[in-house]
């Protein structure tokens, strides 16, 4: 009953019955998306990694070796007059002028393009959307690898507690029938 039927059934026409997890498929999407935005990963979390010194330093390593590859390698194919007249010691200045600017620069460039996140990214209608598009068949897929141990559990408990009530019923009944 948890997940079949995956689509609504009439039982003598009064009632319908539905698994738990496809009927409530959009309320779970909706609680999930909400949980996902506020409790595991938010766009403020994603700005304090995009501006980690770690990551402004990755990318001014990478803006120096593009920098350095086109000093070296492109220009002198490009603009083979202007290669002539630069020394390697005019190269190296140049480059660590550029360096400089782009040290500067990079912090507040991306500090522009995070700032943008909050109104581009929502996590929460992400997440609600994909969930909202499994088929019923992906969200049983999906719920079991989860849940599997859990109602495994479950299934044995019941089964212990249905053991138990049926005998405690039994004994009572046979106690009935000794009192009369």
């Amino acid at each position: 009953m948890l997940f079949h039927p995956k689509e609504p059934k009439k039982i003598l026409g009064l009632w319908t019955i539905q698994g738990i997890f496809p009927k409530r498929q959009k309320d779970l999407a909706l609680k999930l998306g909400k949980m996902v935005a506020n409790e595991l990963f938010s766009t403020d979390e994603i700005k304090d990694r995009l501006t980690s010194p770690k990551q402004i330093q990755l990318i001014t390593k990478t803006a120096d070796q593009k920098i350095t590859g086109y000093l070296d390698e492109r220009l002198p194919d490009k603009y083979p007059i202007i290669n002539f007249f630069l020394t390697s010691e005019m190269k190296t200045g140049i480059k660590e002028e550029v360096m400089l600017e782009i040290d500067e620069m990079a912090p507040k460039m991306i500090g522009r393009y995070v700032n943008g996140l909050d109104e581009n990214l929502d996590i929460e209608a992400i997440v609600t959307e994909k969930v909202n598009g499994f088929s019923t068949d992906r969200l049983e897929e999906l719920l079991m690898s989860i849940l599997s141990k859990e109602l495994k559990f479950i299934e044995v408990i019941g089964c212990f507690i249905g053991f138990l009530v049926g005998l405690i019923q039994m004994g009572m009944m046979i106690l009935q029938m000794q009192l009369l």
